[in-house]
């Protein structure tokens, strides 16, 4: 037994010894040293473009620039004696010096890809302070919600973390220098969409190692210009469900006719979901105010109709013993009916407003 407890012991150790061997047997050197640990990464980031938005898939195309600052001692030189405080490296020359040195290996969780349009520069101060600034366009996943189309906000959120070391060992934060470079430009590619602004939100993250990862999560908040959407949107969706006026108000007309025109007004509504569904999409598909409207006039359409002819026929008929109260029942249900409408329509659209 006590073999067999002697053999775990030795095994663990040289998992642990291979563990923090692995970066120096790469070549590569492993945390600073003569630091307080844990290594502090300060990072900010500038969001340069959002080229492109899949609400329906939750996918998002975004230009980037990600700013990295860490202090590591075995980097400090002597200004005077180089005749430089700070040295800069670009494009290949940085990667291939990034190779010998220690980097924080951060990484952009819900990236999608390989990193497109890369560009990198690497300056190393006399303090020992290395900056390290990438700027690049990738796909990333999001969490999206279509539910207050086309009044919605998107909260598009992107993942840093360091992987390769836990929370004792490294974090990764942004503070208020950081900030200051940090942001989202006014104008993007995606012409429907406007950006509000940009935050930080640290949290932690447990591996599959069961040991805790700090994370840092940017926000990045667009919100979509709902004033280029209402005649797109809401004045076809109106002018459809006006015909039940026609059909409530019309003296004179047949219940063939008023069967004729609702049953033609069904038809446009399914024509106007389909459009919108291939226009716009995630618009009728997922529960936003559009798709209810549409499906409550189908609904309003059919109940006009049965209302409609019904009365109509008890008023007619002079041997219905309730046909006075039945031509006041229509009299109030010609204006009711489609008052109760716009309340709904209206109660949908202002719910989805942003707060």
């Amino acid at each position: 037994m006590r073999a067999i407890l002697l053999m775990f012991l030795l095994l663990a150790a040289l998992g642990h010894g291979a563990l923090a061997d692995e970066a120096g047997s790469a070549g590569k050197p492993g945390l600073p040293i003569s630091v307080e640990l844990p290594v502090r990464v300060r990072v900010a980031l500038r969001v340069l473009n959002v080229l492109e938005i899949k609400e329906v898939s939750g996918q998002g195309r975004l230009h980037l620039e990600l700013t990295q600052r860490w202090h590591d001692p075995r980097l400090v030189f002597d200004a005077v004696a180089r005749g430089l405080a700070r040295e800069d490296r670009v494009g290949d020359e940085a990667d291939e010096y990034l190779k010998t040195i220690w980097s924080p290996g951060l990484s952009l969780d819900n990236q999608i890809g390989e990193k497109d349009s890369r560009t990198v520069a690497l300056s190393v101060h006399a303090s020992g302070e290395a900056v390290l600034i990438e700027r690049f366009e990738s796909d990333f996943r999001f969490r999206m919600s279509m539910d207050a189309f086309p009044f919605d906000r998107q909260n598009l959120t992107i993942g840093l973390s360091l992987p390769r070391y836990a929370q004792q060992e490294a974090v990764v934060l942004t503070t208020e220098e950081e900030r200051s470079f940090s942001g989202i430009e006014n104008s993007l590619s995606v012409v429907d969409w406007r950006p509000v602004g940009l935050r930080f939100s640290n949290t932690l993250v447990m591996g599959w190692n069961a040991r805790s990862y700090s994370r840092l999560d940017v926000t990045v908040t667009i919100a979509r210009y709902a004033e280029r959407y209402l005649l797109r949107v809401f004045i076809p969706i109106i002018a459809v469900l006006a015909v039940s006026l026609f059909v409530l108000w019309s003296p004179g007309l047949k219940e063939q006719d008023k069967g004729g025109l609702i049953f033609s007004s069904l038809l446009a509504l399914a024509a106007i979901s389909f459009t919108f569904e291939s226009s716009f999409p995630g618009s009728i598909s997922l529960n936003t105010p559009v798709a209810e409207m549409i499906s409550l006039g189908y609904l309003y359409l059919v109940a006009v109709l049965l209302f409609e002819i019904v009365l109509s026929v008890a008023v007619a008929n002079p041997h219905f013993r309730w046909n006075h109260e039945a031509a006041a029942l229509r009299l109030h249900l010609r204006w009711a009916m489609p008052a109760i409408m716009l309340i709904i329509c209206l109660g949908a659209a202002i719910r989805a407003l942003p707060t």
